[in-house]
């Protein structure tokens, strides 16, 4: 069962500029808990703009195969957004009064079962667009509409500039306490990752990469 929000993650929903409650998310995982070299490795790497791959056999079917881009980690707890899940909306049906361009005819994407009707974006460049903060090398978030607008309309491309519908969110530990089940794996971020133009197979090429790094950690010397 989800744990109860704290008045601090709604705060954290608040800051992002999402308003409403942040509902966590709450996910079992099948396959056993990771191993101590396994789990301490993957909560060493948690930190905003790190990427949870969904491990094998997730039961929830809000979070099976996905991946997700941490975009703030702290105290309060934890928000990401689900980056390999398209949905079959444009950019044109999602914001009808926008003047259709080619990038209103790109596809948004499901972002998390939170807020579902809520829109956030992550704009991939080197410097911060106006209204968004920064993530992770390369990567920034957007979370209000004018700004979302502002950037559909000035016809960024899917490979640069990316909506989401719904985030995910966890109250403070709740996260660290799944992935110790062996719910998430957690990798550095990457932008290549976020954007990815193949995002139906985003999570089958990160769940091997995933294998390999486990392989390493199990087999690695102690010292």
């Amino acid at each position: 069962m989800a744990a109860s929000l704290s008045p601090a993650v709604c705060l954290l929903a608040t800051s992002l500029g999402l308003g409403g409650l942040l509902s966590p998310a709450s996910v079992t995982a099948q396959a056993p808990p990771l191993r101590e070299p396994q789990h301490r490795a993957a909560l060493d790497a948690l930190a905003t703009g790190a990427l949870l791959v969904s491990a094998r056999r997730l039961p929830d079917p809000n979070f099976a195969n996905t991946v997700i881009l941490l975009v703030d980690v702290g105290r309060t707890g934890a928000v990401g957004l689900i980056v390999n899940r398209r949905s079959d909306a444009t950019l044109a049906r999602a914001f009808p009064t926008l003047k259709p361009t080619l990038a209103t005819a790109s596809q948004a994407f499901f972002g998390g079962p939170v807020q579902k009707t809520q829109a956030m974006a992550l704009a991939r460049s080197p410097d911060a667009p106006a209204g968004a903060r920064h993530v992770v090398a390369g990567i920034h978030v957007v979370a209000g509409a004018e700004a979302i607008e502002a950037l559909i309309a000035s016809g960024a491309p899917a490979s640069r500039f990316r909506v989401y519908f719904g985030y995910a969110g966890w109250s403070p530990g709740q996260l660290e306490s799944e992935i110790r089940q062996g719910a998430w794996h957690v990798l550095a971020g990457d932008v290549d990752v976020v954007f990815d133009p193949d995002p139906a197979s985003t999570w089958q090429r990160q769940i091997a990469r995933t294998t390999v790094i486990q392989a390493r950690l199990t087999h690695s010397p102690p010292w």
